[in-house]
């Protein structure tokens, strides 16, 4: 009696361990992680790792609904277990862990006129840049810092590239799918929005992890660097710039 009680206490422990809750920064993004007009499943780069998480080593894999600051502070707190970002990015990066890098995320900005080849920060200081409520850009920091630049926030990409179409920001700063998406829309479809000529900003994506997982981390770093050596990852970046459009 006393051994059966010992393997269901350790049975319930081995249940618990294979959860993971992941954080998406609603309502997602694409090629990531994203919410398809028919689905309410989570589409993306991200679900194509975690699924070989569940397939491989049995984990169930939960999705948070939840917004960029929030889902960090979720972490931290122990709410949930992961989420994708930039060890750039966080408030304090030396008490999470991180996976492999999932992909480059590249930064650029966006106007409704075009730049010029030989395009460099310092020719726009003083002008104002739409950027994300919440979001940090290490590589324009200190020109927002130093007010060479205006920084005016804004709750949603749709909104900052609104805004320059209208003329009420000079420029965005965007990740390129974030953008590319919006501009494919039918919303954008007459307008001319220029990118600047290289990105402002490039860091690594990595699943970022509660510490105390570090033998989550190993799984999902064998995992990424397979998909990489096999050219998986590489075709679901693909597939999912375009289905996310």
């Amino acid at each position: 009696m006393v051994n059966l009680f010992y393997l269901l206490l350790l049975s319930n422990i081995c249940q618990a361990e294979s959860k993971l809750t992941f954080g998406v920064n609603s309502p997602g993004s694409p090629p990531y992680v994203y919410l398809t007009k028919n689905s309410t499943e989570y589409k993306g780069v991200i679900p194509d790792i975690l699924i070989k998480l569940k397939q491989l080593h049995g984990y169930q894999i939960n999705y948070i609904d939840s917004f960029r600051i929030r889902t960090e502070t979720f972490l931290y707190n122990g709410d949930i277990d992961s989420f994708l970002s930039s060890s750039n990015w966080l408030k304090f990066p030396g008490k999470l862990i991180y996976s492999h890098p999932v992909a480059k995320h590249r930064s650029y900005l966006y106007s409704s006129q075009p730049f010029t080849g030989k395009f460099k920060l310092e020719d726009i200081l003083g002008v104002n840049v739409c950027t994300r409520r919440g979001y940090i850009y290490p590589a324009l920091r200190e020109y927002f810092s130093s007010g060479k630049l205006q920084r005016i926030d804004s709750s949603n990409q749709l909104s900052m590239l609104n805004m320059v179409k209208i003329n009420r920001c000079n420029m965005a700063v965007m990740h390129e799918f974030n953008a590319l998406t919006i501009l494919s829309s039918e919303e954008f479809q007459a307008d001319k929005i220029y990118q600047s000529p290289f990105p402002v900003d490039v860091v690594d994506l990595s699943i970022i992890l509660r510490p105390e997982l570090i033998e989550v981390k190993q799984l999902l770093d064998d995992i990424i660097i397979q998909m990489k050596i096999s050219g998986e990852l590489e075709a679901s970046l693909r597939h999912h710039i375009k289905a996310g459009k």
